[in-house]
This record gives structure tokens, C-alpha cells and sequence, in this order.
């Protein structure tokens, strides 16, 4: 049976069901969400409901195509988000308290492993099934922990801080996790130490050469730059940085090309964003 290719997509009216359908899902995510950021400072929980409620396993009423649109977009503004938390944070704070950081990030990955482990002679699990259960409870969500403290106002402050970079450092765990769950039910012969160390060196790799750009690249090109905006005030070059879309412009590039390359590097894309809110 030969398949009709079409080289254009057709224009169809939406049906007024179709309208009603999305507009009011468009116009309740944005009350719920305004209500619960006033209310427990995460707008993000009353999106999620409305998104269940609307579509699968709701009341479906939003078409496949549709939801799949809007996982795109909103992973698009997970992104965003990440790195909106990142240019918020109080770095000297950071470099202050690593330690408790690391502490934070450590209790939240050691614990649920610990509890799938401890539960797993009741339930009659298996080692492979205690370690995948752990893993599920490891993961954090930096959407809703982003979220939450800007909402409420933390995103400056220390327990902000500290909470944000032991969110970020779980989410590089989780992502190892992830990968070592996808190979654990196939040969043993496809799973090698790369599948753990890999997105560990990467994420690594990636903070110190964005360290190391920001402190021989960006610093002395911007002590350049604003040397020759000083001497040339009504020069091109000054012109050009004083425009409206100069800095979004070049924001919008480091953010999409750390993510980019973090991603087929094999590392955290949320890792890389919350690096470009950083440099």
C-alpha cells in the first residue's frame, strides 16, 4: 500500500470544542498558578494538576499532539527556569558553604537508596528492583524547587542557595542513575564503567571550563571592551553594546550553546543552563 507523502501541512479551522478546550486550559493554568504561588509559593504544583486534569490520564480532552507540544515547551521552560534560578544565586554565598552543599546533595541521594534497600525484604524485591526504586526517589525536581524559591523569595538567600546547588549536583547523580537503569536489564557486555563515569567527567569538565573561560576569556574581553567604549563614546562598538537586544542576544547564545554541547556531550542540559545563568 503506497503511503501519500504531502509536501505542505493544510490549513484546517479549529473546531469551537477544540477553542473552548484550549483556551480554557491556557486561562485556569494561569489563575491556578497565580492562586498557588500566593497561597504555598509553587504555581507550578496547581499547573501540573490542571495538566492531569485536562489531559492523560484526565479527561483526555487535549489531543496526543498537543500534549506533545507542550512537554516540548514546557522542558523549553524548565530550561528557562534553571537558568533564571542560576543568575539568581549568590555565588560568594556558594563558594561559602560547598561543604553544606555537598552535604545536602549526599543525604538526598544516600537516604532513598538506604530506605529501597532496608524495604526490599518486605516487599520481596529484588536487588535490580530496590536499586531502580531508589533512583525514582533520588530524582529531584529542579523545576519545582526553582520554582519555590522564587516564588517565595529564597532564590537570594542561603537556605536558597544551598538548596539550589545540592538540586543541581542530585540532578547529575540522577541522570547517571538513569543511564545505569536503562542498561541494567541488557547484556552485561553493553554496560562498561563509561556509562557512570561519562556524564560525572563531563559534568565536571564542563563547570572548570566554564570557570576557566569566565576568568581568561570573558574578564579580560570585557576590561578590553570597556576600555574602548570609554575612549570612544560615540564610537560603533559602543553603540552596538548600549542597543536594547545586545545582551539578550548574547545570553541566548551562551545559554544555547552550553546546552547543546552538554547534551551531546552526555551530561545534564539542566546542568549546562543553570552554568550559563552562572558565567
Amino acid at each position: 500500500m503506497t503511503v501519500e507523502v504531502k509536501s505542505f501541512l493544510p490549513y484546517h479551522e479549529p473546531s469551537i470544542v477544540t477553542i473552548l478546550i484550549q483556551s480554557s486550559f491556557i486561562l485556569i493554568l494561569n489563575v491556578v498558578n497565580t492562586l498557588f504561588d500566593k497561597l504555598i509559593f509553587c504555581g507550578l504544583l496547581g499547573q501540573v494538576f490542571i495538566g492531569v486534569a485536562w489531559g492523560t490520564p484526565g479527561g483526555k480532552w487535549l489531543d496526543q499532539g498537543v500534549e506533545d507540544v507542550i512537554v516540548q515547551l514546557g522542558y523549553l521552560g524548565l530550561i528557562l527556569l534553571v537558568y533564571q534560578g542560576s543568575l539568581d544565586t549568590n555565588f560568594r554565598s556558594l563558594k561559602a558553604n560547598l561543604s553544606l552543599s555537598v552535604a545536602v546533595a549526599i543525604t538526598g541521594v544516600s537516604f532513598p537508596m538506604a530506605l529501597s534497600f532496608v524495604l526490599q525484604s518486605v516487599v520481596d524485591a529484588t536487588p535490580i528492583q530496590a536499586f531502580a526504586a531508589g533512583a525514582a526517589l533520588c530524582s529531584t525536581s529542579l523545576g519545582t524547587t526553582f520554582s519555590i524559591l522564587n516564588a517565595s523569595g529564597l532564590s537570594t538567600t542561603r537556605f536558597g542557595t544551598v538548596l539550589s546547588s545540592a538540586a543541581m549536583m542530585d540532578d547529575v547523580v540522577g541522570l547517571v542513575m538513569v543511564q545505569v537503569i536503562s542498561n541494567i536489564g541488557e547484556t552485561s557486555e553493553s554496560f562498561s564503567a563509561v556509562t557512570v563515569v561519562r556524564p560525572l567527567a563531563v559534568s565536571f569538565g564542563l563547570a572548570i571550563a566554564v570557570l576557566l573561560s569566565c576568568r581568561l576569556v570573558a574578564q579580560p574581553l570585557t576590561t578590553w571592551l570597556n576600555g574602548v567604549r570609554k575612549s570612544s563614546p560615540n564610537g560603533t562598538l559602543n553603540t552596538l553594546c548600549q542597543a536594547t537586544h545586545t545582551a539578550f542576544i548574547i545570553h541566548t547564545l551562551v545559554l544555547a550553546v552550553l546546552v547543546t554541547a552538554a547534551t551531546y556531550a552526555g551530561t545534564s542540559n539542566l546542568f549546562a543552563s543553570y552554568l550559563a545563568g552562572a558565567s
